[in-house]
């Protein structure tokens, strides 16, 4: 939801049994190592509220941990939710150049020594991608030794007979889990190559637990070494289908998430539960504004947060003037807290939509300022003449103005949800202008 300023008058609605406060972090007795181990606890349980709980407290602690863990967990969240799994090929728009690395990750051999079918389909999945980025570079990775051979030489060896150049080709042959795959490849990229990026290819339902531990160690070594960690591009990953497997369990990939991080596993730590929601915002609105409430949840461990994206808020309508009836309702782990709220939507007016350009470019809306400006300038000028009774320059220049909310809308200096609620506005006001002067006359 947009934010929503009061024009005329700002009140603070508090709908529940205490007063609202600003969401703080109390300060922590705990340290950095027992604060991301309870982060992995907490995602590996899906206990969102806890992971942000647990972040303000390493905020406290240390920044630097904080920024580094703030960006795992977000790009833990987005590889489990958001990241598109690729098939047989690596996708279009990956670098096109000698900085950028395929990791592919090995497979257990068979006892005498020769790869298993899942790992060949792997290597087949990176010998295509290779080819279609012939720049890059190609890292395959295992050191579990079977019959005197590893993942890592079969692995080599399988793609030179395949027509790799071997001097694409580098090779991680010490590791036995995919956690030690992780902390030796970032060794031997950070000391003895240049790269910029990097992604992922394995069996596709392995390319989760293998993207983020990888995304995370990435971060870890290069903190270590002192070193900018090498970008992990996670929409290029690419996977080998295997039908009858599709799928790793979280708590799996948050077991080596506490390897990766070198910190004891947490156990039954509790789950904050929901108490109560409060709401803040303006009691006011006007004609074609998007409602602007802040809608904050408090939790049995004294936590608060801001819930305002995930709230469901019902019986708004911008477009209907009058006094409006709203319950806004909040779910979390099963638990539904629903509160009410009475809004009046107000007439919109020469000072609303003063304020409403400020708003738009404070949202980004209104995303040049020099436009922002000129906006603020031809209102204010239609402000003075409306004060002074000058009815036709307020018509021209409100005609003028929608010229120019055209204009910009064209140059893309301000978005169409912008443009349509100055637009209306300036509409219904010079509806009224425009219907004063014919009763007057």
């Amino acid at each position: 939801m947009k934010k929503f300023y009061t024009m005329v008058m700002s009140l603070l609605l508090v709908c529940s049994l205490f007063s609202f406060t600003t969401v703080e972090a109390q300060a922590s007795t705990k340290g950095v190592d027992q604060l991301t181990s309870e982060l992995i606890y907490y995602f590996g349980e899906e206990g969102h509220t806890d992971v942000l709980r647990t972040l303000d407290a390493m905020k406290e602690v240390s920044a630097e941990d904080y920024g580094l863990w703030n960006g795992v967990m977000d790009r833990w969240y987005w590889i489990e939710n958001e990241m598109v799994e690729n098939h047989d090929v690596a996708p279009n728009g990956l670098p096109d150049n000698d900085k950028h690395v395929f990791v592919v990750l090995g497979f257990a051999l068979k006892d005498n020594g020769e790869m298993e079918d899942e790992l060949i389909g792997r290597l087949e999945v990176a010998l295509r991608s290779a080819e279609k980025y012939p720049n890059s570079y190609v890292l395959v990775t295992g050191g579990v030794e079977k019959n005197g051979w590893t993942e890592g030489d079969r692995m080599h060896d399988w793609l030179i007979e395949n027509g790799l150049s071997e001097d694409r080709i580098i090779v991680e042959n010490e590791s036995a889990t995919t956690v030690e795959n992780a902390a030796n490849s970032f060794e031997i990229l950070y000391n003895d190559y240049d790269m910029d990026t990097f992604s992922m290819i394995t069996s596709q339902y392995h390319l989760k637990r293998g993207s983020i531990f990888y995304y995370t160690m990435a971060q870890l070594k290069a903190r270590e070494l002192g070193v900018a960690p090498i970008t992990f591009v996670g929409e290029g990953n690419a996977g080998w289908y295997r039908a009858d497997k599709t799928e790793e369990p979280l708590s799996l990939k948050a077991r080596g998430m506490y390897q990766i991080s070198g910190v004891e596993p947490s156990e039954n730590l509790p789950i904050s539960q929901l108490e109560d929601i409060t709401i803040e915002g303006s009691l006011e609105s006007y004609l074609y504004e998007d409602l602007d409430v802040k809608v904050t949840a408090t939790y049995d461990t004294d936590y608060q947060r801001d819930v305002s994206v995930f709230a469901n808020i019902t019986g708004f309508d911008p477009e209907i003037l009058g006094e409006q009836n709203l319950e806004v309702s909040y779910e979390e782990n099963g638990k539904t807290i629903t509160k009410s709220i009475q809004v009046t939507v107000l007439e919109p007016t020469i000072d609303s939509m003063l304020q409403q350009v400020e708003k738009l470019h404070d949202n980004g809306e209104i995303t040049d300022d020099q436009a922002a400006r000129l906006l603020t300038t031809h209102l204010t000028a239609v402000k003075r003449y409306e004060d002074t009774g000058q009815t036709e320059k307020v018509i021209k220049h409100l005609n003028s103005f929608q010229d120019l909310l055209e204009h910009q809308l064209n140059a893309e200096q301000i978005t169409e949800d912008a443009y349509d609620q100055l637009n209306r506005s300036a509409e219904y006001v010079l509806d009224g202008v425009s219907g004063g002067m014919a009763g007057a006359a």
